[in-house]
Order: C-alpha cells, then structure tokens, then sequence
C-alpha cells in the first residue's frame, strides 16, 4: 500500500463542499422569530427523501495517521452528519475518482454536512480528539439495503 499520499482537510464551506453535497452553518442573519427565551431560524436545511428517515449515532476513533483506506456510498438517500461533541474531517470523492481526487472537510460543532446520493465517504476522523461522535439522518434502512463499499489505496488525511 502506497503510504506517500497525504490529503490536507480544508474547512468546509457551501462553495468548496458544493460538487459533494451541502455545508449548513450556525445562522448570522435575522431570525424568523425571537422572543427573550429563544431565537428561530427556518429552513437553514432543506434536502429530499423518499419515506421514512431514522437518526443514527456514531462514534469514530482517532486512529494511526488519519489513514483512509475505504469508502461506501448510499444510492438512494443523502446523509446529514451533524458533530456532537468535536470537529470532524469527512473524506470523500465523486463517483469514478480515485484515491489521487479524494478531498477531506473540517466539519465543527454546531455545523451539519448533507452528502449527496451516490457520492463516496470514509467514516469521519475526530479533530483534537481520541474520538468523537455524530448525528447520521437519511433514509430508513439505509445501513441493511443501500450501503456499497470498496478498498482504497491509503491516504493520509491530516487536520
């Protein structure tokens, strides 16, 4: 296994996440409603899926490197990671890219990633910690009937 390739995370962002999917960050404009107890913005996020959705919860482990050597990818539902507890780096790449065009997005708490359908990802690498956890949102039964996995070649993904 190639262990020379090395993949900077940028900060992702509307523009720089756009080929893959969405980037929604904590709202700095007016609030639809704002009382002295709360603040509420609507519709910050919007996405489509068909049925039934179900709410996940995954905890990553930092491991050696930030080596990448696996994908997946969902056909029939986008996937909104929302950190709970710490930033994460999410690698992914588009539909017939290899290791060489894998791209990695920091992604901070009080932030939520859409991945688009189709579009491959690694499981998400913690930021200064030993592990971290995240919201996972798409289709029902997405992790039983519509998960395809492949090997990469390694990358090493840093922060």
């Amino acid at each position: 296994m190639r262990k020379d390739m090395k993949l900077k995370a940028v900060e992702a962002t509307p523009d720089s996440f756009k080929s893959y999917g969405r980037v929604f960050k904590i709202p700095h404009s007016q609030p639809l409603a704002e009382t002295q107890q709360f603040r509420y913005w609507s519709n910050i996020a919007e996405y489509t899926i068909q049925g039934a959705t179900e709410i996940g919860w995954c905890t990553v482990f930092r491991h050696a490197e930030g080596a990448v050597t696996g994908v997946e990818r969902h056909l029939q539902t986008p996937e909104i990671l929302i950190p709970v507890d710490a930033p994460f780096i999410l690698p992914v790449m588009k539909e017939g890219d290899s290791e060489e065009n894998l791209r990695a997005f920091r992604v901070n708490v009080g932030e939520a990633i859409v991945i688009g359908d189709g579009v491959w990802h690694a499981p998400c690498i913690p930021v200064g910690k030993k592990k971290s956890s995240y919201f996972v949102i798409f289709r029902k039964g997405t992790p039983q009937e519509d998960v395809t996995k492949k090997e990469i070649r390694e990358v090493v993904v840093e922060a």
